[in-house]
């Protein structure tokens, strides 16, 4: 959407708990539909107030909590919808969205995880497409667009390393679970 403005446009935004971030992106997109946690509406609702002038007049709808993100996801108007709530919680909103008709840009693949043996035939029954949003999904699906049926017989997956990208092969020798939990990146909790 800031890339391509003229091909995009956010119309219901998403967010957990994070008050700020969404007033930036509604100061930004101005969205018709938000949704936040139950517990932050009010605080939301304060700081749309304390801005109403730079607003212009425009406040955009708020919805709360699950139902609020499978409204968002489920947006009348809109032809795809982006997925990227992380873990399970992103299944409820996803199905929302495919049950409304909405092509689904993933960009959590718990919701295939976890979700998989229902979300897929769903999708299908419904006649949406399902795209990879997320960079490594995306790549791999690029890379096998136009293969024919079977063209590929697998996929060799490669990684930054890790918490092992400085080791040696005799020291992964003797690599332990708590050694793969200290990723350099994250933490992996």
């Amino acid at each position: 959407c800031r890339e391509h403005p003229e091909s995009f446009e956010v119309k219901a935004l998403s967010a957990g708990s994070n008050v700020e971030l969404l007033l930036d992106q509604i100061k930004e997109f101005k969205p018709e539909l938000v949704s936040i946690k139950e517990t932050k509406v009010g605080e939301l609702k304060e700081a749309l107030g304390s801005i109403k002038s730079e607003l212009g007049g425009y406040v955009p709808e708020i919805a709360a909590g699950v139902d609020g993100m499978c409204e968002v996801a489920a947006f009348p108007s809109v032809e795809a919808t982006v997925t990227g709530i992380v873990g399970c919680a992103g299944l409820q909103p996803t199905v929302a969205a495919i049950k409304a008709g909405k092509d689904i840009c993933l960009a959590n693949k718990e919701t295939l995880i976890a979700g998989g043996p229902f979300v897929l035939p769903l999708a299908k029954e419904h006649g949406i497409h399902i795209l990879p949003a997320d960079s490594e999904h995306s790549a791999l699906f690029q890379c096998i667009q136009g293969l024919p049926e079977g063209g590929l017989r697998r996929i060799i997956l490669t990684a930054s390393g890790g918490a092992f990208r400085d080791w040696d092969v005799e020291r992964l020798k003797t690599a332990k679970v708590s050694d793969a939990l200290k990723h350099p990146n994250w933490d992996m909790g």
